[in-house]
């Protein structure tokens, strides 16, 4: 009997100040991914444009065209496109933060605004307070596939562990977190929370980065990585761009929950992980 396999790109693009260029090369990328056989292309947080305020309201206005380009690159290579985040224009002058998935047909079959925002100033900075620019999501949902069940949530949501309890309930086998973690929250947590969310949800994360650019007022941290049910490292990228290929077999999801069964060992008559929205996806 044939696996239950998928070839899934991480595209660790290094953001510079020229969003067409940005765009250009996450295209390209995907090209490359598509060409080696990747069925599913995954892009970084923000991949049009650096992480900077300014930077984001100014992509905000150019994220529908990049969509529709995308739409067309996952169409005329026959790829899965997880496109990351870009921000979209919201009310005033704050955008969501959103991620975008786009079939091998083109089409857009969902969407997850980033529900967690970053007002923090961690030790080693920067300091950033995103609700100054960023307008919170309130859905959470997943999205079907011919591999199983998946979905998105966005940087910052990968530290609220009810996130992935909540995901996990619903059959998730592979959940993609597009980030951007800066050089002194990256070494400090970032593999580590992706192996943990993996080992919680018994699923695959792959957790996609921007390259490391000094050149950048934000510099990004790099270093994607994928992890696999037992929370083990499948995949992992350095600092610099590159597009680092996992292959993952979806069938040992089931193998590790029938020998290792977490979700059914909550003790539910004792505590609940509940979604207080009735507008979830």
């Amino acid at each position: 009997m044939a696996k239950n396999t998928v070839l899934i790109a991480m595209l660790q693009l290094m953001q510079g100040y020229d969003i067409r260029a940005n765009l250009d090369r996450a295209l390209s990328m995907i090209l490359s991914a598509a060409d080696s056989g990747a069925k599913i292309a995954a892009l970084p947080e923000m991949f049009s444009c650096p992480y900077e305020p300014a930077q984001i309201k100014k992509a905000a206005g150019l994220s529908n065209l990049a969509l529709d380009e995308l739409k067309n690159c996952a169409i005329n290579n026959n790829i899965c496109i997880v496109a990351g985040s870009m921000p979209f224009p919201g009310l005033g002058s704050k955008v969501y933060n959103r991620s975008v998935v786009i079939d091998s047909n083109g089409e857009e079959i969902f969407s997850h605004d980033k529900i967690h925002l970053f007002d923090c100033n961690p030790p080693g900075g920067p300091k950033v307070v995103e609700s100054s620019f960023i307008i919170p999501g309130i859905r959470l949902g997943c999205f079907e596939t011919a591999w199983g069940k998946c979905s998105v949530i966005i940087c910052y949501d990968i530290r609220f562990t009810a996130l992935t309890q909540l995901i996990a309930d619903m059959g998730v086998k592979i959940l993609f977190i597009p980030a951007a973690f800066s050089t002194s929250t990256g070494p400090a947590h970032w593999e580590m929370l992706v192996r943990m969310r993996a080992m919680e949800l018994q699923g695959y994360v792959i957790g996609v980065q921007p390259a490391f650019n000094e050149g950048l007022s934000y510099i990004p941290y790099g270093h994607s990585v994928a992890a696999g049910p037992f929370g083990e490292i499948i995949s992992q990228a350095s600092g610099e761009e590159s597009i680092k290929l996992v292959e993952i077999d979806l069938d040992e999801c089931d193998k590790l929950k029938s020998r290792f069964p977490l979700l059914e060992h909550r003790r539910q008559d004792l505590y609940r992980t509940v979604w207080l929205n009735a507008d979830r996806d």
